[in-house]
Parts: C-alpha cells; sequence; structure tokens
C-alpha cells in the first residue's frame, strides 16, 4: 500500500514538474485576444491612449507567439490577425517596429467618472489628518497631469507612425485597431463641474479642516492654517464663516448617516456591498439622487444663513477654486460636444 502511495506521490510530482516546463517554454505562449473592455459595452466611445498601447502589446505578442510556426494552423485561427487585410508586408513592418519600440503602457480602469461628491477618494475616517487629505488632493492634479502627458506620448507616436505610413494605409490601420476593440473614437473631454459638485466638495473640504484644527499638534496647526487662508480668499466675517462651518458639519453627518452600511467581507465572498443587497438594495441612481437631495438642502441652508451678500461670496469663490477643475469623461469624436471648447486638450487640475 505505501509503495503504491509512493508511486503515485512520485508519478504526480513528474507531471507537474512538466506542467510548469511546458507552461514557461515561451515557444508555447499564446497572445491575449483584444476585444472590448470586460466593464464596458460594445461600441463605446474609446480613446487613442486607451486603445493603441493595447492593440501594439497585441502585435507584439502576435509575432512571439505565432511567427516560430509554433502551433498549428487551427489554433492560430482563433485569434484576430495582427494586421488587417490588404496592408503590404512593408507597412506591416512598420506597425511592428512601431510596436516593439512601443512606450507608453496602457491602463486599466482608464476614465472612471467619479460622482459628485466623491472626488475626495475616501470614506469618512479613512484619511486621518490634514496633511493626508493635502496628499488626496495633490494626487487628483498628478492623475490629471499624468493623462495629459500620456495622451500627449500617444498623439506623438501615432503622428510619426502617420507619416511613416501615408495617410490611407493608417486610416486603414486606424479603422481595424478600433474593430478589434470594439470600439468607435472617442475623445477625453473635462466637463465642468455641476453645482452640486462644488458645494459637495468645499463643504466636504471645510469640515475636514476645521475637523483637523480641533485635534491641535502640528497637523492640526496646519490646518488651522489652512482654514484661516480660506477665510481670507473667501472674504467671509467672522459670524459668517461661523455659519459656513456649521452647514458643514451638519451636512457631513448627513451623508454618513445616509451612506449605506456594508456586509464585512468575509460575509461578502471576500468584498464589501450593501447591507441591504439582499432586500431593497438602493440603486445607484436612488443613492445619487438622495446624496443630491442632501446638498442642495444643505446649499439653501447656506444661502439662508449667509443671506444673499454672503452666499455670492462663497459662490464666487467656488468658481474660483474649481474653474479648472471637472470630471473626465470620453465621447465620440464626431459629437459636437467633444468638437467644441470642451473637446480641447485636457488641462491639469491645479
Amino acid at each position: 500500500m505505501k509503495t503504491a502511495l509512493v508511486f503515485f506521490l512520485l508519478l504526480w510530482c513528474a507531471l507537474l514538474v512538466l506542467a510548469q516546463s511546458d507552461s514557461s517554454d515561451s515557444s508555447r505562449c499564446l497572445p491575449r485576444k483584444p476585444g472590448p473592455f470586460p466593464v464596458l459595452r460594445e461600441g463605446r466611445p474609446e480613446t487613442d491612449e486607451y486603445l493603441y498601447p493595447r492593440y501594439f502589446r497585441y502585435v507584439k505578442q502576435w509575432d512571439e507567439c505565432f511567427a516560430g510556426g509554433q502551433w498549428p494552423a487551427s489554433t492560430v485561427e482563433q485569434f484576430p490577425h495582427a494586421y488587417p487585410d490588404g496592408m503590404k508586408e512593408e507597412q506591416r513592418k512598420i506597425v511592428t517596429l512601431t510596436a516593439s519600440d512601443w512606450e507608453p503602457e496602457p491602463r486599466e480602469g482608464t476614465w472612471r467618472v467619479a460622482g459628485p461628491g466623491a472626488e475626495m477618494g475616501a470614506r469618512p475616517g479613512e484619511v486621518t489628518t490634514w496633511a493626508e487629505m493635502q496628499e488626496a488632493m495633490q494626487q487628483r492634479w498628478r492623475d490629471a497631469t499624468e493623462t495629459e502627458e500620456r495622451a500627449k506620448l500617444v498623439a506623438s507616436g501615432l503622428e510619426k507612425l502617420k507619416l511613416r505610413l501615408g495617410a490611407a494605409s493608417f486610416r486603414m490601420l486606424d479603422d481595424y485597431v478600433h474593430e478589434l476593440y470594439h470600439a468607435i473614437p472617442g475623445r477625453l473631454v473635462r466637463q465642468a463641474l455641476p453645482e452640486t459638485a462644488m458645494y459637495s466638495r468645499y463643504l466636504h473640504t471645510i469640515a475636514m479642516m476645521d475637523k483637523f484644527a480641533a485635534k491641535g499638534g502640528d497637523d492640526g496647526q496646519a490646518a488651522a492654517e489652512a482654514r484661516a487662508e480660506e477665510q481670507a480668499a473667501c472674504g467671509l466675517s467672522d459670524k459668517e464663516e461661523a455659519i459656513l462651518q456649521k452647514v458643514a458639519e451638519d451636512f457631513q453627518e448627513e451623508l454618513s448617516e445616509n451612506r449605506p452600511a456594508t456586509v464585512p467581507s468575509d460575509a461578502a465572498g471576500g468584498m464589501g456591498r450593501p447591507a441591504t443587497a439582499a432586500v431593497g438594495r438602493p440603486t445607484r441612481l436612488g443613492l445619487r439622487g438622495e446624496r443630491n437631495r442632501i446638498i442642495d438642502a444643505h446649499i439653501e441652508q447656506l444661502r439662508s444663513g449667509l443671506g444673499e451678500a454672503g452666499f455670492e461670496k462663497v459662490e464666487n469663490r467656488l468658481r474660483v477654486m474649481y474653474q479648472f477643475d471637472g470630471m473626465l469623461r470620453v465621447v465620440p469624436i464626431d459629437t459636437p460636444e467633444a468638437q467644441g471648447k470642451a473637446g480641447e486638450p485636457v488641462k491639469a487640475v491645479p
């Protein structure tokens, strides 16, 4: 019995070693099939910055995996050809060379659009110091700068490819790339923040400044100084500032009270989810509507407390703070939204 057990154990180990050696053999590689991003629908608008790095990666994988003829034709036929039909061999070589030299790597999850008020990127309690909150705000600026720089790199690289291929051949390639990824040409635009989002950000920032300032210490002192600078920039009197502070605190408290509770991760298959998921789970639209209702109510509370003159000071301050800010969105390139000012190159958030 023991001898048989040892034999089967050795046999299993041998098969495991063979499997590992086979999977590590570069000659047995397979490219990743191009297609729509799993969480998005087919026929969506998509930017060159998103598509072309993925396409060039596929070209490299295609050449590495299929060039030597290691796979039978039945396997190769399951993968779309790396180049469009009708492209000449010389032009294919140009695309291959471009793919091998391509540097900008694709980023997953690009162009997520956050809902109004979600811009800080953290739930209450996750940011525990003023320094952390400043870092979160700076990260938004860095992300926007990186987006702009990446888009410039891709645009520059594609312009060089277009010059080498010629306009007609590049158009053929461009059509094929969009066909591979089930996408239509898109452009990244920055939408101006709606009023509710501006007030949500501002009231959140004021409330957190006051919270951190009350803790004292070096971090609290920095928050208090930033708070005083903000009051001066907004032009509110001490009495008006006290009203703003009360509205901001009320806003944060009501948002926390209306935030859906979550089930612990171990009870949710490894991912937290709203506790109401089993019975009457609120829809995303319903949650957004409730959040907007809360924001609108506190905007009116602020207007009533400050009066028209004081409220106008806050409005003017928001226009200055968020004039270059906004939410990113990808729209079809042939729409009026993409052709007008909204379609100009994305500017970094200051």
